[in-house]
């Protein structure tokens, strides 16, 4: 392999992993979010029920 093949393998490597990454975090992100809310929803559910 060439230098420049080399540095197009290992640009293109560096690019999806970031995609990976920065996508992989707005799926974390939203899940933890919609876990939270949930336990908010259930909490104020609960707390409504024994008034």
């Amino acid at each position: 392999m060439t230098g420049i093949q080399l540095l197009m393998l290992y640009f293109s490597t560096a690019v999806s992993v970031l995609l990976l990454i920065s996508g992989g975090y707005k799926v974390i992100r939203d899940f933890i979010s919609a876990k939270f809310e949930n336990a908010v929803a259930e909490k104020a559910a609960a707390t409504k029920r024994m008034d």
